[in-house]
């Protein structure tokens, strides 16, 4: 029975996929999430790794129950905000080892800012997706 359950959803999903591929928009919110997890799912099938396929399904089916663009859009509204609380904390130890004057110390920090600067850049990314 899940079997064709999994079947008929991943045709339907292909469909919704075609059609939405005519229409020239790229997908945002949920349409995209599912149209990226449908496509690793596709991926396992090719690969005839039939466990990561069925965790996928699962996930899958999770994202068509439980996934709304508004509650998708908040949750990375707040990953953005936890992101930029960690680069202002990066910026203040990067001032802190400045002061110290360590070398060794200044040039870590200012790593640890730039990779924090990225994942920041990444979060904000993915609010227009």
């Amino acid at each position: 029975m899940k079997i064709i359950t999994t079947s008929c959803l991943s045709a339907l999903l292909l469909l919704g996929t075609i059609s939405a591929s005519h229409a020239a928009e790229p997908l945002t919110g949920c349409a995209a999430k599912r149209q990226e997890v449908h496509t690793q799912i596709e991926q396992a099938r090719a690969h005839g790794n039939k466990a990561q396929e069925k965790k996928l399904n699962i996930a899958l089916q999770k994202i068509i129950d439980h996934c709304t663009d508004e509650g998708l859009r908040r949750e990375r509204e707040a990953d953005v905000k936890k992101k930029e609380h960690k680069v202002a904390e990066r910026k203040a130890e990067l001032e802190k080892a400045q002061a110290s004057g360590k070398t060794k110390k200044i040039t870590s920090q200012q790593k640890k800012l730039q990779e924090a600067e990225t994942e920041l850049q990444e979060a904000k990314a993915k609010l227009s997706q």
